[in-house]
């Protein structure tokens, strides 16, 4: 017999308490959760790092499938034609992404003229530098000579960089307008269609398969983004009834120009790293560190999405600068430390995927590559900081100092260490930087000046 005066607990009622007991240390949890993601400066975060996730996947789906419904050749030409559309129109962009992160959250009703302007500015810039490109290119490099010989093929490339420069800054326009949820969705529709549309093609357009699949494909993703971006974001920015703080046309033109000054330094540091070891080392050293190369940058962008996050939710609100600088700083460190150590044990079971000789001979310079993140995140996080106080100086002296350590290391270890030698000056030189920033970087998170 059980009861209130049996002595004997009731089963019924125990598990009944039980089960209020989970309830109630379960909701804290879910509702600290639920402020967690509902605070924009953690949801950009995670949604720019899915994206990177989804991106990642998708792409190499579409290469893998390209390497067998295509011949060698045909491949070649597509993947150049890709790789030297996206070096171009990266170039034309301007780094404007850094620019509408910094002023687009606070424009108010002047964020549709802001993001007409980059769009445009982007636009005419990149036709300008195809135009030169095709000019020169077929006659300095033989293997674009087709593009001479086809003058419709070279108005639509010329078109493709522009376009592509668009797509690339529409994200930015989302991360900065609270809508960065939209970004992977955004990119997983056009990885989907790019594969479909590289299946469709095969037999009907073998050789500019590569290259017509993935025009395509930025242009049916431009049009709903947009149409997002220009009939539901801004308008939910204008209502707020913010005249905007947008500066002058000439601060506004000193500050992406620096911007972009700084911007080129930094892909200085980064992408002549792989040209660097092929002029010195051959390609057979540069396949390998490539390969640990790649893997060690994946992490590395993670760490810049930390960056825009800040910059955007600071720029809406710089009286919260020095509380945001200290949450990311500590989010970030508590995310990449174990990631870190995750990536420096795995490293050799990572690169046996690609092959027994990459794991041999990439290992170290993997695990490098992985640790100079920690330093390079204190970089990073110091230049989102500076970008909304507008202290575009202080970013171009970082990436201008970053970027000479690293290749003038580089040049110095090679000789000694092979390719462990540049993940060796990588790393020092983010050490070097880091420790120089760190304490205006601590000022800054402490509210001091």
């Amino acid at each position: 017999m059980t009861g209130p005066h049996s002595g004997v607990a009731d089963p019924a009622i125990t598990d009944g308490a039980t089960a209020l007991d989970s309830v109630a240390v379960a909701t804290p949890v879910a509702a600290r959760l639920r402020r967690h993601l509902r605070n924009p400066l953690n949801s950009n975060v995670y949604a720019l790092m899915a994206n990177t996730v989804l991106s990642s996947v998708l792409g190499v789906a579409y290469w893998a499938l390209a390497a067998r419904l295509y011949s060698a050749a045909q491949l070649g030409i597509g993947a150049a034609m890709v790789s030297t559309m996206t070096f171009l129109s990266n170039l034309s962009q301007l780094n404007l992404n850094g620019t509408l992160a910094r002023f687009l959250p606070a424009a108010g009703r002047q964020g549709t003229r802001l993001v007409g302007y980059a769009y445009g500015t982007s636009c005419l810039v990149a036709l300008a530098i195809s135009g030169a490109f095709l000019t020169i290119a077929p006659v300095v490099a033989g293997q674009f000579g087709f593009l001479r010989r086809a003058p419709l093929l070279a108005l639509c490339f010329a078109l493709a960089v522009a376009g592509w420069g668009v797509f690339t800054l529409q994200d930015s326009v989302l991360t900065a307008l609270r809508g960065a949820v939209w970004v992977p969705a955004e990119n997983a529709l056009f990885g989907v269609l790019k594969i479909a549309l590289l299946v469709l093609l095969a037999g009907a357009a073998p050789s500019l398969g590569v290259f017509v699949s993935w025009n395509l494909a930025v242009v049916a993703a431009l049009i709903p983004v947009n149409l997002l971006v220009f009939r539901r974001l801004l308008p939910r920015l204008h209502a707020r009834g913010d005249p905007g703080a947008l500066p002058g046309r000439r601060a506004l033109a000193r500050f992406v120009a620096l911007d972009y000054v700084g911007y080129l330094f930094m892909q200085a540091g980064t992408n002549a790293l792989p040209l660097i070891v092929t002029a010195k080392l051959g390609a057979e050293a540069n396949g390998v560190f490539y390969v640990a190369w790649l893997l060690g940058s994946s992490a590395e962008l993670v760490a810049y999405h930390f960056g825009t996050s800040l910059t955007v939710e600071a720029a809406a609100d710089e009286s919260r600068l020095a509380a945001y600088t200290r949450q990311m700083l500590r989010r970030a460190l508590l995310l990449f430390t174990p990631a870190v150590v995750l990536l420096c044990v795995s490293a050799p079971l990572l690169l046996a995927l690609f092959g027994a000789h990459y794991a041999g001979a990439g290992a170290n310079t993997l695990r490098l590559f992985a640790v100079a993140v920690l330093p390079k995140l204190v970089m990073i996080v110091f230049v989102a900081a500076s970008r909304v106080q507008r202290r575009v100086g202080r970013i171009i002296l970082v990436n201008a100092v970053s970027s000479t350590l690293v290749l003038s290391l580089t040049l110095v270890t090679m000789d000694e260490l092979g390719v462990t030698g540049v993940g060796v000056a990588y790393l020092a030189a983010q050490l070097i930087v880091a420790g120089a920033v760190l304490p205006a970087l601590l000022r800054l998170a402490r509210g001091k000046p």
